[in-house]
């Protein structure tokens, strides 16, 4: 038996260390499991209760057992002390065993504080004496309101941190406390996947760390300025190495909570946006490559009108026929021009149809509308090529007018080929190897006065082939560009 124990302390409520809440005004609906082996008591208190608040809904038991069996429709229980198979106490244990917050209340008429003491030790709710005063039963009353409200208030908060746990530990972002030194204090599940490192590996370090070296700077401007000026919300945009070495690009958005009472730091929600970086960089390539095909659409078409004018002249001059043959074959290859590059400009890419092309006849082809009288043209040898015979033809004029355009005087232009590479190098000036990966790109040009599109056009169709182009030095000195990944055909034999 304790000893020295407040009687009014056992006419009192025991809260378990919760500060009781207000009565409620809620009109909600509380379910309340009376349990007395007497049935005319359970009857008085339901009746009781429900005189006291239209909010109760008393459930009567007379047996533990019974009592049991609807346990999981209960908001709280009223409990008799003294039953005879199960007392209150041992019934207390089994609830407790299954609900352990549930509010249990034990009324009953017989009390001590040895009673009490044990109540206490099992944690029930609250315990209060009968006394067959029916101010009794508004005391349990607003006892039973208070605990039930206590233990929603409770239900609900927990249900919220555990939805809010299971929302952070099953993100697809990274969220991160950060104090005002710009140190990690929490770092959610989810860095491992995302970030490679575990939350306790980053817990303490400095954020910017781990920020890219030209990014750094500005991210910290942002956060540091955020830490002065609590209403911004930065968002950063800023590369993240990861233990393997791979590098991510995250998007940062920041909040100043310093000033919160719970949180106490700066609340960052990163995600890994490296796939739309970087559709978002070639998407703005592919279309940068677009304005400038449609801009300079007529170069290609005027070197094609200039030749058929300059054989339209000689025709006249000469009344030599074989000009038209030329004509004739500039008009086609500009019909070809606006096909293709029209679709290309559309689509993005080229529609291929490829079939067996002798690449004596696509070189052939291609030189013929070439206007050079100083450049001369050599094939070493002749194979059948998996290709599209115009793309193919377009491919091999724009090489040759960049052969043609980019030197000065006389230029010999060769065409051969390797174990599975078509190569076009002519003996040249050459190409400065500090540019080689640059002219391949729409608009390059070293001459001013050259729009720079040819060589992006050919670099289109090859990559549309699924071939590789790369240029080099070619062994008189000038400009050798070698197409490598080139089905070859068997010869067919006559």
């Amino acid at each position: 038996m304790s000893k020295g124990l407040d009687p009014d302390l056992i006419r009192g409520p025991i809260t378990n260390g919760f500060t009781p809440t207000a009565e409620s005004d809620s009109d909600e609906s509380m379910t309340v499991l009376v349990v007395d082996d007497d049935p005319s008591m359970a009857d008085l208190t339901a009746t009781y209760l429900e005189r006291e608040s239209p909010a109760f809904d008393p459930i009567r038991e007379t047996t533990a057992a019974d009592a049991l069996e609807r346990l999981g429709e209960a908001d709280a229980i009223v409990s008799d002390y003294d039953m005879p198979q199960t007392d209150g106490l041992e019934f207390l244990e089994m609830v407790r065993s299954r609900r352990s917050e549930l509010p249990f209340i034990l009324f009953t008429g017989r009390g001590n504080e040895e009673i009490a003491s044990e109540a206490i030790s099992a944690g029930v709710t609250d315990y209060l004496q009968k006394d067959g005063d029916s101010s009794t039963y508004s005391v349990l009353a607003n006892r039973l309101k208070n605990s039930i409200d206590r233990y929603w208030a409770m239900e609900t908060l927990y249900r919220s941190e555990k939805r809010f746990s299971r929302l952070v530990e099953n993100s697809s972002d990274v969220i991160t406390i950060i104090d005002e030194n710009a140190r990690f204090t929490y770092v959610s599940p989810s860095a491992t996947d995302i970030l490679g490192y575990e939350p306790e590996e980053l817990t303490g370090e400095f954020i910017f760390d781990y920020a890219h070296p030209e990014d750094r700077q500005h991210a910290m401007e942002e956060f540091f300025g955020a830490i002065e000026d609590p209403d911004v919300e930065p968002v950063v945009n800023f590369r993240f190495e990861r233990p393997d070495g791979t590098v991510l690009t995250l998007e940062s958005r920041g909040r100043n909570l310093l000033d919160d009472d719970v949180i106490n730091g700066f609340v960052v929600n990163s995600r890994d946006v490296t796939e739309t970086k970087e559709r978002e960089r070639e998407l703005e390539r592919q279309n940068e490559q677009l304005r400038n095909i449609k801009r300079t659409l007529s170069h290609d078409i005027s070197n094609h009108l200039t030749v058929a004018d300059g054989a339209l002249q000689l025709y006249r001059e000469a009344d030599d026929a074989d000009q038209l043959d030329r004509v004739d074959t500039c008009l086609s290859r500009i019909d070809e021009l606006l096909e293709n590059v029209l679709s290309f400009s559309e689509q993005g890419t080229y529609d291929l149809d490829a079939e067996a092309v002798p690449l004596r006849e696509a070189v052939t082809d291609a030189w013929s509308v070439i206007s050079a009288e100083d450049a001369e043209l050599r094939l070493s040898e002749s194979k059948r090529i998996e290709a599209d015979p115009s793309h193919l033809k377009q491919l091999l004029e724009n090489l040759f007018t960049n052969a043609v355009e980019h030197n000065d005087g006389p230029v010999c232009v060769s065409v051969g080929t390797s174990e599975d590479a078509v190569y076009v190098e002519d003996d040249g000036a050459g190409i400065d190897p500090g540019i080689a990966d640059e002219i391949f790109e729409s608009g390059y040009s070293t001459d001013p006065n050259k729009a720079g599109f040819g060589l992006a056009i050919a670099e289109r169709v090859v990559r549309s082939h699924g071939w590789e182009i790369a240029v080099s030095e070619s062994e008189a000195g000038g400009a050798r560009f070698e197409i490598t990944g080139v089905e070859f055909l068997p010869e067919l034999h006559e």
